[in-house]
Formats: C-alpha cells, sequence, structure tokens
C-alpha cells in the first residue's frame, strides 16, 4: 500500500541528525537461539508475497476507496531463499482513473503506466493462469491434506493488501476474488512477537536485522523481493511458521501462550487472516492483526 511504509519525516531528520553527531547506538535485536529442536520444521515450503500500490491521495479523511493498480507477487522458496516465480502487472483503475501527483510522487508510478494497463478483473485472470503453472511447476498445494505437496500460503507485510484493498475492491466491483488468495500470513506481525519490538515499516525491519533494503519503496515489486528477503532472515533466525488447522483459534489465549516462558524451549501463537471486517478508513486501519491458523514457533 502506498501509506504502509511511509517514514516519520520529523524522525527521520532526528536519526539523521543523531547520526552525524556520533550519538546513534545500533544494538543488535537478540536472537531467540532455542533451535535445537531440529525435528520442529516449516510446514511451509514456499510463500506468495504480495505488495500491492494502489491509489492515494494526501489528504486520506476525505480520500475514495483505494484501487489497486500494481500487482505484484514473488514466489519465495523457504529452504534457499531464492525467489522462484514473479507475476507483475499495472491495473488500471476505473472509478477513479486520475492519479493524484501524491500517489505518482510516492509510488513512481505515471499516469500513462496505469492508462495502459489492465482492468482488475482481467488481472486477476492473468494471475490465476500463473498460479496455476507455478503449482504445477514446483508441486505446489494450499492443504496437504488433500494430497501430498509443497505446502504454500501468501505472506503480506500487513492485512492491509489482501483483508482491505483486495477485498472491499472485488466487492465494489463484484469480482470473484481468488481462493489463492483468500488466506495469509502477516508478516508484520510475525516480526513484532517474535523479535518483540515494533519494526519502523519495513525497510526499518530490514535494517533492525542488518540487511539493507534494495531498489525504490513504494515501488510494489521492490516492496515484495524486499519482503522476501526479511521473512527468509526470519526462518534464518528461527521463526518457524505452521498452520494447525482452519478452525476457530481463542486469540486471547493464543497470545497469551507466545509470552516468553523459561520453563519451555519455545512459544507458540497463531496468524491468519481475521474473522471480522475492518472499516476501509480510519486512522485505526491497522488496529486488529490477523492472528489464527498459522502457528509461529519462537526460540527461547
Amino acid at each position: 500500500m502506498a501509506f504502509k511504509n511511509m517514514p516519520s519525516q520529523p524522525m527521520a531528520r532526528t536519526l539523521e541528525l543523531a547520526l552525524r553527531l556520533g550519538h546513534v547506538k545500533r544494538i543488535p535485536l537478540e536472537k531467540r537461539n532455542g533451535v535445537e529442536n531440529s525435528d520442529i520444521e516449516n510446514q511451509f515450503s514456499h510463500l506468495l508475497i504480495l505488495d500491492f500500490e494502489s491509489t492515494c491521495w494526501k489528504n486520506r479523511g476525505t480520500a475514495p476507496p483505494p484501487e489497486i493498480i500494481e500487482f505484484p507477487v514473488v514466489l519465495l522458496d523457504l529452504s534457499s531463499g531464492e525467489i522462484l516465480a514473479e507475476f507483475h502487472e499495472y491495473v488500471m483503475p476505473t472509478e477513479n482513473p486520475r492519479l493524484s501527483e501524491f500517489c505518482t510522487e510516492l509510488t513512481g508510478i505515471s499516469q500513462d503506466t496505469v492508462d495502459n494497463g489492465i482492468p482488475l478483473k482481467t488481472c486477476l485472470h492473468l494471475f490465476n493462469k500463473w498460479i496455476r503453472s507455478v503449482v504445477e511447476q514446483f508441486g505446489l498445494v494450499l492443504d496437504n491434506s488433500k494430497g501430498p505437496g509443497n505446502m504454500y500460503t501468501c505472506c503480506t507485510w500487513s492485512d492491509w493488501d489482501l483483508n482491505l484493498c483486495l477485498e472491499n475492491e472485488c466487492r465494489r466491483k463484484q469480482i470473484i476474488k481468488p481462493l489463492e488468495l483468500c488466506s495469509w500470513i502477516d508478516i508484520r506481525s510475525v516480526y513484532r512477537r517474535f523479535y518483540q519490538r515494533r519494526p519502523h515499516g519495513l525497510n526499518g525491519a530490514l535494517r533492525d536485522l542488518g540487511v539493507e533494503f534494495e531498489g525504490r519503496e513504494h515501488s510494489g515489486i521492490v516492496d515484495a523481493r524486499n519482503t522476501a528477503k526479511l521473512v527468509y532472515k526470519m526462518i534464518l533466525d528461527g521463526c518457524i511458521l505452521k498452520q494447525e488447522s482452519r478452525e476457530e483459534v481463542d486469540l486471547d489465549a493464543q497470545i497469551g501462550a507466545a509470552a516468553p516462558n523459561k520453563d519451555k524451549p519455545r512459544s507458540i501463537f497463531t496468524v491468519s487472516p481475521p474473522k471480522r471486517k475492518k472499516k476501509l478508513f480510519g486512522p485505526r486501519i491497522y488496529a486488529k492483526e490477523n492472528l489464527d491458523n498459522v502457528k509461529i514457533q519462537v526460540p527461547t
């Protein structure tokens, strides 16, 4: 999304000044190294990592609903960190076809680019063809209970992409959302709980782990590739992603179980799509994280 990784300008200026004065001390994040349980492995072998860009306006309070203008997906192999395949299309907005100056400046996407793009319905049709080809090529399955295969799911930086932007736009335009895009891991939420800290955007999350962000921020395909780098780094640090079931989960109980416990080698909680819908607009757009179905095991 256009807004989700925007840095705070006052904070950025403060950090720049502190760096110039030599008053910044970087403290590496503690790795929870209880990885001696080698029999515990990620249930997912691959992730579809998405990062949409949408129409946006400087004044969010009076802005119309966002429409996707860039639709990037990368297929990440969790065993190697390699990006195996990419899907990337620019999408033509139809409700508000003129991009704001703010949107073009933030995303780098020009009016000509979206004018030459394709409608969302066509984009999803092409995505369906692409996902069928990579599923066949790499032997992927959404649910391994229905047969053997390499299990995969989607992954996004926050709930915005799939729970808000695509969900609401498909409803407004009466488009069927692909099954593959109906469940996902919110890696921002996982990051917060795994490292026990709040990241300052995707760039900040990478920087805190000593990984460099490559490319232009707020380019959807660039953000998706960098999210893939972040996920693989988290896997190397011992983050375990497991899907237990599709049943309702007691969120409070799960988060409570994730609290550090010296008596247990690992802590467990779950992450998945939320059960309740969020409001499309408002200052608390990220107030609810998606937390059930996928188990994260945090080494201690």
